[in-house]
């Protein structure tokens, strides 16, 4: 069974929590992506999303270049396990309606989900299975699936 490990982002963003909103919104949109993790002593204490800058930032008058970003991220962080089946991810997804998901290691962070990532995995998956099963049909039916690669072989 397919497990988070496989379609994690490893390669995760994270922050300080002393750090300043409007660093690390530049640090967001450098790297493309709309959460960036709250990690401090190899520790995970919260998760600033876009959201959280618009909410907690924007809409609160307070000033990105003197807010520190721990004190405007989401601190009670849901997390899932890198083994958790992934079958999880789309329940933690479906009841909590959020769109990024820190994943850890003996509950230290080791990287991220978001819907976005989810969504291209398991469409892939259902390409390459519907793909697999029209080939096993056609060979099935005696129809060679490569057919139309090299013409009729002959016939």
């Amino acid at each position: 069974m397919a497990s988070i490990r496989a379609l994690m982002v490893r390669d995760m963003v994270t922050a300080h929590p002393d750090e300043m909103v409007a660093d690390v919104s530049r640090r967001m949109s450098t790297n493309r992506v709309g959460a960036i993790l709250i990690v401090e002593d190899a520790n995970l204490r919260g998760l600033f999303t876009e959201r959280d800058l618009m909410t907690r930032v924007v809409g609160d008058d307070r000033d990105p270049q003197r807010t520190r970003v721990g004190n405007v991220a989401t601190r009670e962080v849901v997390t899932i396990d890198v083994d958790a089946p992934l079958r999880s991810v789309l329940q933690l997804f479906r009841e909590k309606k959020f769109r990024h998901l820190p994943v850890v290691d003996g509950g230290k962070p080791v990287g991220i989900l978001s819907t976005r990532d989810f969504l291209e995995f398991l469409v892939e998956g259902l390409e390459r299975y519907i793909d697999e099963s029209k080939y096993k049909t056609e060979l099935a039916e005696g129809i060679d699936p490569y057919d139309h690669i090299g013409g009729s072989y002959g016939r």
